[in-house]
């Protein structure tokens, strides 16, 4: 039969292998018997469907490593076993085992089944955007006629439900792990337009022979996300930054490494360095943070906190407040005053800050637990990651948004915890070699969520994300009122709140005093600190006199001396607002 003429080659093909006199640098011409479509198929897979086109190609193909051909030869045989059984198969059972609708295709049968228990089961950890489709049900394709059959791997396509949008299945032996989007449109509409909207002091017309069919004959028209193209000053920049900083980086990770141990960071049941950047700016908000575990009854993880500072003054003032703090001016040209406005020159500045120390944690060996300077405690979250599932390499906020933006995690950057193993580490050096796109779409949070499922689906890098009403954040507080109520109330025990989703300082500010979860003496003030680090800049930063006196109105006595004991309701207002008015 064609089967098994086609099992006879492919045994032929493994033994004549085995018996070349020189294996690692002779190929061996496998027999051809069997079944025409088999040995069509296992020629194109054994030659990886581009045979030499000349003999130099050829014989740098000899010249390849022996383990590496041996091993890719073995993987050969094993497709072109795969290639018999399905042809086998098909020939078997045929006859009334395919559906009409799935044609001359591998698959045997399509069932539909319930798409948010789908979606929780195969992406667990992933949240499912409720909103984000009208469908009930999705789409299973199998190999097997049994519409309830095992699915040993699932691979997994979450596309477009846009009106004209089409989605078009291959099966392989050789799977494309990346989804390519098609302009299937009458001159490249949908393709000139995104490109218009990239650049439109640049955008030139296509030639009128520019989606001809001959030319479209050899060129596929793939969509792509035209936005997140770094433009020649952001190539510039992220270039002079990423080359100052990595000609110091082994200096930098020691010295924190050092840091990290003499300070014991890292004594604590997550076995966490807690990261924060910070510039002059957002400094009342560091202390804020500071404050807060002392009213949680958490001063000693004080002691586990190491906050990047832009700049030497800023240093000195943090660790007024009795917090391990590290600066150097290989970190970069970094702005002093805190960001205006969400993606502003400040705001993206201060991301490279956000990469670099949550960098240095990782590669000296530490876990990492980074947060923005706006996050409160209330209580312990070193205690939950000290527990949580070990195999999960990152855990994330969840930031609220359902946004194309920030699909699939729709991660919150300002709240995360990793582990220090290979694959954050990988991730941590890839992210910092990605300043350009952060320059490029301004958002260290968009940038990082694009490598993260890159990662996750490459490098097998686990992600969670953190439920929102235990790690709430600006998102519930301005979209989930009654949610927000009950962690005010403290029917739900929340462990931290991030006052992110604000336009400003202003608005922040606002909003954790209306909720009580300002704890900062009135006296210390951003003002205040800004007149300090004037007067440290002024004596040159160097003299201890000087800066002792600057800083000993700001440090944690001072600032946190009427902090109490965290309850709910609250006790530092006489009443809770959560209006974002």
């Amino acid at each position: 039969s064609a089967s098994s003429s086609a099992s006879s080659s492919a045994s032929s093909s493994a033994s004549s292998s085995s018996s070349c006199p020189e294996c690692p640098k002779t190929t061996c011409p496998p027999e051809r018997a069997g079944s025409a479509d088999v040995v069509a198929a296992s020629e194109g897979v054994l030659l990886g469907g581009r045979p030499p086109a000349n003999a130099s190609a050829a014989k740098e193909e000899e010249e390849e490593p022996c383990a590496e051909i041996a091993e890719h030869a073995s993987e050969l045989e094993a497709q072109v076993e795969q290639l018999v059984r399905e042809l086998r198969a098909r020939e078997d059972g045929d006859a009334g085992s395919s559906t009409a609708e799935l044609g001359r295709t591998a698959w045997k049968s399509v069932t539909a089944v319930d798409r948010e228990t789908l979606f929780r089961d195969a992406l667990a950890g992933f949240p499912y955007a409720a909103g984000s489709s009208t469908s009930r049900d999705a789409l299973i394709f199998r190999s097997s006629a049994k519409q309830d059959a095992p699915c040993d791997e699932l691979n997994v396509v979450v596309a477009s439900n846009k009106a004209g949008v089409c989605l078009a299945v291959f099966d392989s032996r050789l799977p494309v792990y990346q989804m390519l989007r098609i302009d299937r449109t009458p001159g490249g509409r949908l393709l000139e337009a995104e490109k218009k909207k990239a650049t439109p002091r640049k955008y030139l017309p296509p030639a009128a022979d520019a989606y001809s069919a001959e030319r479209l004959s050899a060129r596929a028209v793939v969509l792509s996300q035209a936005d997140t193209l770094p433009r020649p000053l952001a190539l510039k920049e992220a270039l002079e930054a990423t080359a100052s900083f990595a000609a110091r980086a082994p200096r930098l990770v020691s010295e924190v490494r050092g840091l990290i141990r003499s300070h014991k960071l890292a004594s604590n049941p997550a076995k966490a360095v807690v990261v924060m950047a910070t510039n002059l700016g957002t400094v009342d908000l560091v202390a804020n943070f500071v404050c807060s575990c002392t009213s949680a009854g958490l001063a000693e993880r004080v002691g586990n906190v190491l906050v990047f500072a832009a700049d030497a003054a800023t240093k000195t003032l943090v660790e007024a407040l009795g917090v391990s703090s590290y600066h150097d001016d290989a970190l970069g040209d970094l702005p002093i005053d805190a960001a205006k406005a969400y993606g502003d020159h400040a705001f993206v500045r201060m991301m490279w800050l956000k990469v670099t120390a949550v960098y240095l944690v990782i590669a000296a060996g530490s876990n990492a637990l980074f947060q923005d300077a706006d996050v409160v405690w209330l209580r312990d979250p070193l205690v939950h990651f000290g527990t949580a599932d070990p195999l999960v390499d990152t855990f994330w906020m969840d930031d609220g948004a359902r946004s194309q933006r920030y699909t699939p995690f729709y991660a919150n950057t300002g709240f995360y915890f990793l582990r220090a193993n290979d694959r954050v580490h990988y991730f941590m050096h890839r992210l910092l070699l990605s300043y350009d796109n952060i320059l490029a779409v301004r958002s260290h949070q968009h940038a990082l969520i694009m490598l993260l499922l890159e990662h996750c689906a490459k490098y097998g890098l686990t992600v969670n994300v953190l439920d929102a009403a235990t790690f709430p954040q600006g998102q519930v507080f301005h979209h989930k009122k009654s949610l927000m109520q009950d962690i005010v109330d403290g029917a739900t025990p929340a462990v931290v709140f991030h006052m992110c989703w604000t336009a400003g300082r202003v608005d922040k500010l606002k909003y954790m005093k209306n909720m009580g979860l300002w704890f900062l003496q009135p006296t210390c003030t951003l003002e205040s600190w800004q007149a300090a680090n004037h007067d440290l800049r002024a004596s040159g930063e160097t003299d201890p006199d000087t800066a002792a006196s600057a800083a000993a109105p700001h440090d944690r006595a001072a600032c946190c001396s009427g902090v109490k004991a965290f309850q709910a309701p609250t006790p530092y207002v006489d009443k809770i607002s959560i209006s974002s008015k």
